[in-house]
Order: structure tokens, then sequence, then C-alpha cells
């Protein structure tokens, strides 16, 4: 969308709730305020800072800051205000979270994997090394203000995290508005404050891997954050064959496993959303290993003939 705008904002059932079109996704905010001013005040701002994100960090718009960071790939550094320059702490900070599971630097994979399934056709071996090539987080020059792509075809992405970070940073812009009763949800990645006017807790479902639009577990949650990965949904295809979204920078190939969906619960949208992804490159059983490591984080890891819990999952779980 060139320009974000809000499909709808209304008061419903005691809450406010503000739905529109952001990050190549459908997103919902549902909140809490004594007054319709500072109703209208949250909706501003929270609507003014998904706009300046998107200008700033979609790798779809050819005038924002990361366009300007790929395409000076291998010529020039790019000079980063404090606050563009978190952003590039935060790709650091996914890199070492999942020990390189997470490559900023992966888009070249992800460009040939899309191109390959536009031209039905699988890159060849030739193509995935020089793509893998380029994915070396480690060998971006960064700080002081600048960053630098050192190598020609060398491209940042923050797909891997961006839409997580939002959904922290919106829950942090309610909290600064003194809202404590709030649902943030893009795209099915969410968080919570307080509660809801039926509380105690928001209700939020868990999709089932084999069937759209179809809840398997519905958790109660205040104070916590969801998010869901898997190719379960989201997928290419070449040549008939179904290939997941998620590429293991790795082996420079679709991750392939029988893992669908990866649900994790923590306090913060981003661990969630690290972690689940981190489960769907892995596989159920080293992505179980790999989640029960992190302290009070819950998950649902379902495959195509069974599903995996950790073992609190059941504090959040009221129905499935």
């Amino acid at each position: 969308m060139d320009l974000l705008k809000p499909m709808s904002s209304t008061l419903t059932a005691g809450l406010f709730k503000l739905r529109f079109k952001a990050l190549g996704t459908n997103c919902e905010i549902q909140f809490r305020t004594p007054s319709v001013e500072g109703a209208k005040s949250f909706r501003a701002a929270a609507l003014a800072w998904i706009r300046d994100f998107e200008e700033t960090w979609s790798r779809f718009r050819p005038t924002s800051l990361l366009s300007r960071i790929n395409a000076a790939a291998g010529r020039e550094a790019i000079n980063l205000t404090p606050a563009q320059e978190r952003i590039i702490h935060l790709c650091d900070h996914t890199h070492r979270f999942t020990g390189g599971l997470n490559d900023p630097t992966s888009l070249p994979l992800t460009r040939l994997w899309d191109a390959a399934a536009k031209a039905d056709r699988l890159p060849t071996e030739q193509e995935i090394t020089t793509a893998r090539d380029l994915v070396s987080w480690s060998a971006v020059e960064w700080g002081d203000g600048t960053i630098h792509l050192p190598e020609k075809g060398m491209a940042l992405e923050i797909g891997g995290f961006g839409k997580e970070f939002a959904v922290d940073q919106l829950i942090a812009l309610a909290q600064k508005h003194e809202i404590l009763d709030c649902l943030v949800d893009l795209g099915r990645d969410l968080a919570t404050l307080g509660e809801p006017p039926h509380g105690p807790y928001w209700i939020v479902g868990v999709e089932d891997a084999l069937l759209e639009e179809t809840p398997a577990y519905r958790l109660a949650l205040s104070g916590k954050a969801m998010a869901t990965s898997g190719n379960g949904r989201r997928f290419r295809v070449i040549g008939g064959k179904k290939f997941g979204h998620i590429i293991d920078s790795r082996t420079g190939y679709p991750a392939e496993n029988d893992l669908l969906t990866a649900t994790c619960v923590a306090d913060d949208c981003l661990t969630t959303g690290l972690l689940s992804t981190i489960a769907c490159v892995l596989g159920p059983v080293e992505g179980l290993q790999e989640i029960q490591r992190h302290h009070q984080i819950d998950a649902i890891l379902q495959c195509s003939d069974t599903t995996h819990f950790t073992q609190n999952i059941h504090r959040h779980v009221i129905a499935s």
C-alpha cells in the first residue's frame, strides 16, 4: 500500500477497535481508554508509527532506507539516525540469538526462490551457491551511525523480525498513552496488555495447521505475546511441488521437515517470532529442545500427524 488507511475505527463492547492494512497483512488493535480524545490520540500515534516504519524499512519501497542500503551494496556506506541504527542492532541481536539461523542478509536467497517460483524452475546448484555466498551478517560493516554492505549483490531484510518488533513497539506506545488494556494483532503476531471488558484474559486462537480458519487451540493471555511461523500456509510451488517460504540459509534451500507450524508464547513478540521460526528450520524435535532452553517460553508445534507441546503450555490453553 502506498498509504496506510484505517479500514475502520469503532467502539464495540467497551473496546475501541482499529483495523487497517500494513506490513503486507490485516492488522487490528483493540484497546480500552476512558475518553474518546485519548482513543483518537493513540489511534493517530499508532498509525503514524506504522506508516513511518513501513516507509523506512520496507524492501518493497524503492525510496525506503532499506532499499537505499541495499542499492549501495559494494559501493558506499549509508548514514543512519540513532533510531534507525537501533534496527541494525536488532539485526545483530536476532543473528546472535538464533545462532545465525536468522541472517538479516538472506534476501538474495529469498529473491532467488521467489524468481524460481515465478519461472516455475528450480534454481541450479550454482545459483544457490552464488546467492548463499552473499549471505553473511558477520561481513556487514556497521556502527557509529553508518552501515555498509561490502559486496555488490548483498541485501538486507528485516522480515525475520520486523512484524514482531512492530507489535512490541505498538504495545509500548499504548503504555505511553496510559492504556492499560490492549491487544495488538498484526497478521496473527500479537501481544496483550491487561484484560478485555469480559476479562480477565484476552482469548486468542491458534489456527489448525491443516484446516484453514479453524482454531486448533484457544489460549488465554494477559501481558503475553504470541507468534506463529510455518510452511503449512505460505509456500512456493515449483514443478508441482510445494516449497516452504522459510529458507535455511545454511543450505540455501527452503526448510524441509515434518513441522507445519510453530506457535510460541512469551513476554514479548520479538522472542516468540524468533523461536517459532527457529523451530521451523530445525524441525519438531530439535526445535522443541531449542525452545525449552529458554526460560518461560511455551509452544505448540503442529506436525502432519502429531502435535508437540512444551511442558507448561497448559497454563494458557483453555479449550481445544
